[in-house]
């Protein structure tokens, strides 16, 4: 019988599978080296593939994305991890302006792949600091695909 796991576990166990499998699959944002992510998600991944793969970013949400989309655009697979889902105002300009608009920008020939990992509903202590909730406004950049991990009471049989 397969092993149950977490929606943490099994975010982690499909991280370190890309990493295994792709060596451009670069993961990257704060604190998800050395302590493995604000909730755990990234834990042991940089011990396993070092710290040129498996990169703590300054505290700066614009920084991790730009720095992402230049890696994409030169042929890396950057997966970006935004600590709070509140966090993400700051790049939200560069993810509708470059990550969703490029390859239509480029007639097609430029490519952004990249994934950009935001937690939401997690069960952390709100603060000032964690602000609020972009859903609605996350979903509507052209070109880009959002998915969320179902809830137990909204799974199908």
């Amino acid at each position: 019988m397969a092993e149950k796991l977490t929606i943490g576990k099994a975010l982690n166990a499909g991280l370190r599978r890309a990493l295994e499998h792709d060596p451009k699959v670069l993961v990257m944002g704060e604190d998800v080296g050395k302590l493995g992510g604000v909730f755990r998600i990234t834990d042991g991944l940089q011990k396993d593939f070092g710290e040129d793969r498996v990169i703590d970013t300054p505290l700066a949400e614009s920084g991790i994305i730009g720095t992402a989309i230049g890696l994409a655009i030169r042929g890396y697979r950057p997966v970006c991890e935004i600590q709070f889902d509140g966090f993400v105002y700051p790049a939200y300009d560069q993810i509708v302006s470059q990550v969703a608009k490029m390859h239509f920008r480029s007639q097609g020939k430029v490519k952004v792949p990249m994934v950009i990992r935001i937690p939401f509903g997690g069960a952390s202590a709100r603060s000032s600091t964690t602000p609020s909730r972009p859903r609605r406004t996350s979903r509507t950049p052209p070109a880009s695909r959002w998915w969320r991990a179902a809830r137990r009471r909204t799974r199908t049989r």
